[in-house]
Protein backbone atom coordinates (compact mmCIF):
# COMPACT_ATOMS: atom_id res chain seq x y z
CA UNK A 1 0.00 0.00 0.00
CA UNK A 2 1.14 3.53 -0.85
CA UNK A 3 0.49 6.50 1.11
CA UNK A 4 1.66 10.26 1.97
CA UNK A 5 3.03 9.75 5.31
CA UNK A 6 3.81 6.34 6.79
CA UNK A 7 2.24 5.48 10.05
CA UNK A 8 3.82 7.09 13.38
CA UNK A 9 5.06 5.33 16.48
CA UNK A 10 1.79 7.11 18.14
CA UNK A 11 -0.34 5.65 16.20
CA UNK A 12 -2.08 2.40 16.73
CA UNK A 13 -3.80 0.23 14.34
CA UNK A 14 -7.24 -0.23 14.23
CA UNK A 15 -8.91 -1.38 11.52
CA UNK A 16 -7.80 -1.70 7.27
CA UNK A 17 -8.94 -3.82 3.74
CA UNK A 18 -9.21 -3.85 0.00
CA UNK A 19 -11.62 -3.30 -2.39
CA UNK A 20 -11.66 -5.09 -5.71
CA UNK A 21 -13.60 -3.90 -8.37
CA UNK A 22 -15.77 -6.22 -11.39
CA UNK A 23 -17.54 -5.73 -14.11
CA UNK A 24 -19.91 -8.16 -15.55
CA UNK A 25 -18.54 -10.53 -13.25
CA UNK A 26 -14.76 -9.90 -14.85
CA UNK A 27 -12.24 -8.29 -12.27
CA UNK A 28 -10.79 -5.00 -13.13
CA UNK A 29 -7.20 -3.63 -12.42
CA UNK A 30 -8.39 -1.34 -9.63
CA UNK A 31 -7.74 -1.53 -6.36
CA UNK A 32 -9.13 0.35 -3.01
CA UNK A 33 -6.48 -0.01 -0.23
CA UNK A 34 -7.08 1.67 3.44
CA UNK A 35 -5.70 1.41 6.59
CA UNK A 36 -7.46 3.19 9.95
CA UNK A 37 -4.70 4.33 12.87
CA UNK A 38 -5.60 5.95 15.80
CA UNK A 39 -4.05 9.08 18.11
CA UNK A 40 -3.03 9.03 21.41
CA UNK A 41 -6.16 11.91 22.10
CA UNK A 42 -8.65 9.32 20.60
CA UNK A 43 -8.77 10.87 17.25
CA UNK A 44 -8.16 8.20 13.53
CA UNK A 45 -6.24 9.08 10.81
CA UNK A 46 -7.21 7.20 7.72
CA UNK A 47 -5.16 6.63 4.61
CA UNK A 48 -6.38 5.39 1.61
CA UNK A 49 -4.63 4.11 -2.12
CA UNK A 50 -6.62 3.99 -5.31
CA UNK A 51 -4.40 2.19 -7.76
CA UNK A 52 -6.29 2.02 -11.27
CA UNK A 53 -3.12 3.00 -13.15
CA UNK A 54 -2.96 -0.18 -15.47
CA UNK A 55 -6.19 0.02 -15.99
CA UNK A 56 -7.49 4.15 -16.31
CA UNK A 57 -4.24 5.85 -15.84
CA UNK A 58 -5.41 7.34 -12.28
CA UNK A 59 -3.64 7.06 -8.83
CA UNK A 60 -5.33 9.10 -5.83
CA UNK A 61 -3.50 9.11 -2.27
CA UNK A 62 -5.90 10.44 0.14
CA UNK A 63 -5.42 10.58 4.01
CA UNK A 64 -8.58 11.73 6.89
CA UNK A 65 -8.42 13.14 10.50
CA UNK A 66 -10.77 13.03 12.29
CA UNK A 67 -11.32 14.16 15.80
CA UNK A 68 -12.09 11.65 18.87
CA UNK A 69 -16.15 13.21 17.68
CA UNK A 70 -15.69 12.04 14.56
CA UNK A 71 -15.83 15.08 12.99
CA UNK A 72 -13.25 15.32 9.98
CA UNK A 73 -10.68 18.21 10.68
CA UNK A 74 -8.44 17.25 7.06
CA UNK A 75 -8.38 16.10 3.89
CA UNK A 76 -5.72 15.61 2.48
CA UNK A 77 -5.64 14.23 -1.45
CA UNK A 78 -2.56 13.51 -4.15
CA UNK A 79 -4.35 12.46 -7.01
CA UNK A 80 -3.08 12.16 -10.37
CA UNK A 81 -4.33 11.30 -14.41
CA UNK A 82 -2.05 10.18 -17.27
CA UNK A 83 -4.78 10.47 -19.81
CA UNK A 84 -6.24 13.68 -18.21
CA UNK A 85 -8.86 14.04 -20.75
CA UNK A 86 -9.45 18.03 -20.26
CA UNK A 87 -10.04 17.47 -16.61
CA UNK A 88 -7.60 17.48 -14.11
CA UNK A 89 -3.61 15.85 -14.63
CA UNK A 90 -2.04 16.79 -10.76
CA UNK A 91 -3.28 17.78 -7.65
CA UNK A 92 -2.34 18.09 -4.44
CA UNK A 93 -4.93 19.55 -2.25
CA UNK A 94 -5.40 20.23 1.87
CA UNK A 95 -8.57 20.89 3.17
CA UNK A 96 -8.87 22.37 6.39
CA UNK A 97 -12.07 22.16 8.29
CA UNK A 98 -13.07 24.14 11.82
CA UNK A 99 -17.01 24.24 12.14
CA UNK A 100 -18.28 25.51 8.94
CA UNK A 101 -15.06 27.15 7.77
CA UNK A 102 -13.46 25.23 5.06
CA UNK A 103 -10.13 25.92 3.73
CA UNK A 104 -8.52 24.49 0.88
CA UNK A 105 -4.57 25.00 -0.49
CA UNK A 106 -4.16 23.06 -3.76
CA UNK A 107 -1.50 22.67 -6.63
CA UNK A 108 -3.27 21.89 -10.12
CA UNK A 109 -1.39 21.08 -12.89
CA UNK A 110 1.75 22.12 -11.53
CA UNK A 111 0.81 25.47 -11.48
CA UNK A 112 1.68 27.55 -8.00
CA UNK A 113 -0.39 26.89 -4.59
CA UNK A 114 -3.73 29.08 -4.68
CA UNK A 115 -5.96 29.15 -1.42
CA UNK A 116 -10.02 29.95 -0.89
CA UNK A 117 -12.65 29.40 1.60
CA UNK A 118 -15.97 28.83 1.76
CA UNK A 119 -18.46 28.44 4.66
CA UNK A 120 -20.81 25.29 4.90
CA UNK A 121 -23.88 25.03 6.48
CA UNK A 122 -24.03 23.51 10.09
CA UNK A 123 -25.90 20.66 9.02
CA UNK A 124 -23.36 19.95 6.13
CA UNK A 125 -22.40 16.41 5.72
CA UNK A 126 -19.01 15.73 3.80
CA UNK A 127 -19.39 12.91 1.46
CA UNK A 128 -15.84 11.82 0.67
CA UNK A 129 -15.97 9.83 -2.54
CA UNK A 130 -14.30 6.55 -1.61
CA UNK A 131 -15.76 3.67 -0.19
CA UNK A 132 -14.54 3.36 3.20
CA UNK A 133 -15.69 6.59 4.00
CA UNK A 134 -19.18 5.96 2.45
CA UNK A 135 -20.70 3.94 4.98
CA UNK A 136 -21.25 6.01 7.40
CA UNK A 137 -22.92 8.86 5.00
CA UNK A 138 -25.21 6.14 4.07
CA UNK A 139 -26.43 5.30 6.79
CA UNK A 140 -26.22 9.26 8.41
CA UNK A 141 -28.55 9.86 4.95
CA UNK A 142 -31.03 6.73 5.54
CA UNK A 143 -31.63 8.36 9.37
CA UNK A 144 -32.41 11.85 8.85
CA UNK A 145 -36.07 11.60 8.42
CA UNK A 146 -37.26 12.20 5.16
CA UNK A 147 -35.65 15.72 5.15
CA UNK A 148 -33.62 17.69 2.54
CA UNK A 149 -30.04 17.53 3.99
CA UNK A 150 -26.80 19.63 2.81
CA UNK A 151 -24.34 17.29 1.20
CA UNK A 152 -20.43 18.67 0.25
CA UNK A 153 -18.48 16.57 -1.82
CA UNK A 154 -15.09 17.38 -2.43
CA UNK A 155 -14.51 16.79 -6.18
CA UNK A 156 -10.60 16.44 -7.64
CA UNK A 157 -11.36 14.91 -11.17
CA UNK A 158 -12.61 18.25 -13.28
CA UNK A 159 -10.79 21.22 -13.03
CA UNK A 160 -14.53 23.19 -12.63
CA UNK A 161 -16.19 21.38 -10.33
CA UNK A 162 -12.47 21.56 -7.59
CA UNK A 163 -13.08 21.79 -4.35
CA UNK A 164 -16.38 20.50 -4.65
CA UNK A 165 -20.31 20.55 -4.45
CA UNK A 166 -22.40 21.37 -2.65
CA UNK A 167 -26.29 20.38 -2.85
CA UNK A 168 -29.44 20.18 -0.74
CA UNK A 169 -30.68 16.62 -1.59
CA UNK A 170 -33.37 14.57 -0.43
CA UNK A 171 -32.32 11.52 1.87
CA UNK A 172 -33.40 8.83 -1.52
CA UNK A 173 -31.16 6.36 0.60
CA UNK A 174 -33.30 3.97 2.84
CA UNK A 175 -32.49 0.80 4.76
CA UNK A 176 -33.86 -2.56 3.11
CA UNK A 177 -32.93 -5.40 5.86
CA UNK A 178 -30.55 -7.27 7.19
CA UNK A 179 -28.43 -9.71 5.28
CA UNK A 180 -25.19 -12.51 6.34
CA UNK A 181 -22.49 -12.21 3.33
CA UNK A 182 -19.93 -14.95 3.34
CA UNK A 183 -16.08 -13.13 3.34
CA UNK A 184 -13.77 -16.06 3.30
CA UNK A 185 -14.68 -18.58 6.27
CA UNK A 186 -16.12 -15.61 8.21
CA UNK A 187 -20.24 -14.99 7.68
CA UNK A 188 -20.35 -11.28 8.24
CA UNK A 189 -24.30 -9.21 9.19
CA UNK A 190 -24.59 -6.69 7.36
CA UNK A 191 -27.75 -3.67 6.75
CA UNK A 192 -28.75 -3.43 3.29
CA UNK A 193 -29.47 0.13 1.84
CA UNK A 194 -30.61 0.67 -1.68
CA UNK A 195 -31.16 4.00 -3.55
CA UNK A 196 -35.04 4.36 -3.81
CA UNK A 197 -34.25 6.24 -7.49
CA UNK A 198 -31.11 4.41 -8.82
CA UNK A 199 -30.31 0.45 -8.97
CA UNK A 200 -27.44 0.83 -6.56
CA UNK A 201 -27.39 -1.28 -3.55
CA UNK A 202 -25.03 -1.22 -0.33
CA UNK A 203 -24.32 -3.82 2.32
CA UNK A 204 -22.57 -2.38 5.42
CA UNK A 205 -21.38 -3.68 8.85
CA UNK A 206 -22.07 -2.87 12.56
CA UNK A 207 -18.43 -0.57 11.96
CA UNK A 208 -19.99 1.52 9.12
CA UNK A 209 -17.72 -0.45 6.69
CA UNK A 210 -19.31 -1.68 2.99
CA UNK A 211 -18.61 -5.00 2.70
CA UNK A 212 -20.30 -4.78 -0.73
CA UNK A 213 -21.94 -2.36 -3.37
CA UNK A 214 -23.61 -3.27 -6.67
CA UNK A 215 -25.37 -0.96 -9.24
CA UNK A 216 -26.36 -1.43 -12.51
CA UNK A 217 -24.51 1.18 -15.62
CA UNK A 218 -25.47 1.45 -19.37
CA UNK A 219 -27.08 -2.16 -18.87
CA UNK A 220 -23.78 -3.28 -17.23
CA UNK A 221 -23.52 -4.91 -13.60
CA UNK A 222 -20.41 -3.36 -11.17
CA UNK A 223 -19.94 -4.96 -8.23
CA UNK A 224 -17.83 -4.04 -5.58
CA UNK A 225 -15.96 -6.38 -2.81
CA UNK A 226 -14.08 -6.00 0.39
CA UNK A 227 -11.43 -8.35 1.19
CA UNK A 228 -8.03 -8.46 3.85
CA UNK A 229 -10.81 -7.09 5.84
CA UNK A 230 -9.94 -6.70 9.69
CA UNK A 231 -12.39 -5.06 11.21
CA UNK A 232 -12.41 -2.73 14.55
CA UNK A 233 -12.09 -5.00 17.56
CA UNK A 234 -14.00 -2.20 19.51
Amino acid sequence: MRYLHPVQAHETFVASGRYHFFKDGQALDKTETWTIHEHPDGGRMTRVDVDARRSEDKSILVETLENCDGGLERLDIRYENAQFEGGVKELRASYQLDETLLQVGFNLNGAERQYMETELPTDALVDIPLLIFRGRTIRIMSQHGGQARHIFVPMYEHAQLFPGTLKLVDPSVEYAGEDTLALGKRQLPARRYRYRDQAVAYWIDQHDVIIKRTNAFKQREIVVKISNYAPPCH
